[in-house]
């Protein structure tokens, strides 16, 4: 990155250092009722105001656009996924939906068997992947087609591995972890966590599995020999609806903490928690920005999204309370 690059950053006050460690400045966005997830496509944020009904597009940290949804009975929209220039949304209780990302028209939607309440969606090797979570099946959309793997009870998350092409699936209840070959359309193979009811993954190249878990651990997995490599623990728990993503940028994780005084947890490929960021309340869905490094976040019961610059690679943070976080150098 570029002096001027960092320059910018600064004279922006996304990031400011002191000598306690790091402080975000953290911005916000009013969005429509009930900001659940959200997915970055084509160079633009889009997230989905659950209670409104809505699909929002953010740019230039601004709503820009707002398309009504579908109403489907006793359903609500909940999470997305984008695969070229298509938005796949998930509805709890409800079909799966495409639509066109710039006119915001349908083009179709999908009915899956038992989707249940908490349906994770995600695009993978030109697949659209939706988990049935009151089943046991996944289910592989492709050119319109649908096609499913049995799977354990519950599925509700899941994991793109681009490196070996398969997808991870971990469920309710279950300390398993479930490894699809996309060559097969078969599981390959399946792993042991130590805490059950995988609430979130993500994939960390080349070759590790972060997966939070419903009560209180963040574990990463070594997909070389599926061993746990470090496991952090969070007091007062997870606890459902919490969103997981890996920025490259400078190899962190991050975790939104719904029900933990309204944080997002910063966390490095050792497993040390770097920083907490305070935002708006019940945090839920991530999303990173790869063109400008920044990190939104969907405030469920706050009607906004947070907004804040990821942190510059090997910036570390001051000492705190809870178990497994870096202590000052």
């Amino acid at each position: 990155m570029s002096i001027f690059k960092l320059l910018h950053i600064s004279i922006l006050g996304i990031i400011l250092l002191s000598i306690l460690g790091i402080s975000f400045s953290v911005g916000s966005i009013s969005v429509g009722n009930g900001p659940s997830y959200g997915v970055y496509s084509n160079g633009r944020i889009f997230i989905i105001a659950q209670q409104a009904n809505e699909l929002q597009e953010i740019r230039d940290n601004k709503i820009v656009n707002t398309v009504k949804l579908p109403i489907y009975p006793h359903s609500v929209p909940f999470r997305l996924a984008s695969l070229g220039n298509y938005l796949f949304i998930a509805y709890q209780k409800g079909p799966v939906i495409e639509l066109n990302d710039k006119s915001g028209k349908i083009i179709t939607a999908f009915h899956i068997p038992r989707i249940g309440k908490y349906p994770a969606i995600i695009s993978a090797h030109n697949f659209i992947i939706v988990s049935a979570s009151y089943g046991d099946k996944l289910y592989f959309i492709f050119n319109n087609s649908v096609k499913n793997v049995s799977v354990m009870n519950g599925p509700q998350a899941l994991a793109y591995d681009n490196f070996t092409n398969v997808v991870y699936v971990g469920g309710y209840k279950s300390n398993l972890i479930y490894r699809i070959s996309f060559s097969s359309m078969k599981i390959v193979d399946n792993f042991s966590i130590n805490d059950t009811t995988v609430d979130a993954m993500t994939f960390i190249p080349p070759n590790e599995l972060a997966v939070a878990t419903y009560e209180q651990q963040l574990e990463i997995i070594n997909l070389s020999n599926n061993k746990i490599v470090s496991v952090t623990t969070f007091e007062n728990g997870i606890n459902g609806y919490s969103s997981l993503i890996y920025d490259p940028y400078d190899s962190y994780l991050f975790l939104s903490l719904p029900h933990h005084d309204n944080q997002v947890a910063i966390i490095n490929k050792e497993g040390k928690i770097v920083s907490q960021v305070t935002v708006g309340n019940s945090p839920n869905g991530l999303v990173y920005d790869p063109l400008n490094h920044e990190i939104y976040v969907m405030n469920y019961a706050s009607s906004s999204v947070s907004y804040f610059a990821s942190p510059i690679p090997s910036i570390v943070s001051h000492k705190y309370h809870s178990s497994n976080f870096l202590q000052d150098l």
